[in-house]
């Protein structure tokens, strides 16, 4: 588990983003060149290269584009919360392998929590604004600021579980949330699901285990 960081914390909304500030950097560094292939932004000097990823930059920006699957510019995106860099970041974070917290603590992790897809939009936006230039420039934010775009991002989510008369929007997000959690625990090489004791001790069971070592009686 990392230091100072435990699953529980992310429930904690903007306090998370007080106490985590170096967890969120270094998520943000972990996660940059994945950010920089995943969308397309290129490394070369080129005014023309600079151009485009200063315009794609924006693009993706523009009204949460980047967290769409289909990003399909200059039409409508579609499959909000389904881009893949978003399970990578869930994938390194917190699922890196059997050991991990969002294996050992599965009660935190079940399924993912919008908190940590809060946490992993949060990033992914700094990220993408650290091309803004058109040519990537590491970015320092400070609190006020990762603050801002994680509420953004958690009202976000809310509002759109909370939308359409039948709860549509809660349907999809519950279904988002649970292939998230499955590919993840795949990816850290743990079973689809969850391995959990079962009921109560069986009575035929206890009735062989008093035979077997049979208490002492109190006088």
């Amino acid at each position: 588990m990392r230091e100072g960081v435990y699953p529980d914390l992310l429930c904690q909304g903007e306090e998370f983003v007080y106490s985590n500030m170096r967890f969120l950097t270094d998520i943000k560094t972990k996660i940059k060149h994945a950010v920089q292939s995943s969308y397309g932004f290129d490394t070369s000097r080129a005014p023309g290269s600079i151009g485009r990823n200063a315009r794609r930059a924006q693009a993706l920006l523009s009204r949460m584009t980047f967290i769409y699957r289909d990003l399909n510019f200059g039409g409508r995106p579609q499959y909000p919360y389904r881009h893949p860099i978003i399970q990578t970041v869930i994938n390194l974070t917190w699922f890196q392998n059997k050991d991990d917290d969002g294996i050992l603590f599965y009660n935190y992790f079940e399924p993912i929590p919008t908190e940590a897809i809060t946490v992993a939009l949060t990033v992914i936006e700094c990220c993408i604004e650290e091309w803004s230039d058109g040519t990537w420039k590491q970015s320092n934010l400070s609190e006020e600021r990762y603050k801002a775009i994680y509420l953004s991002h958690l009202n976000s989510l809310r509002d759109f579980y909370n939308h359409g008369q039948l709860q549509q929007g809660g349907n999809l997000l519950d279904q988002i949330q649970c292939d998230l959690l499955k590919e993840a625990r795949v990816h850290a090489g743990a079973p689809p699901d969850p391995i959990r004791g079962h009921g109560r001790f069986p009575i035929a069971t206890l009735d062989a285990a008093l035979q077997e070592d049979p208490p002492c009686i109190r006088k």
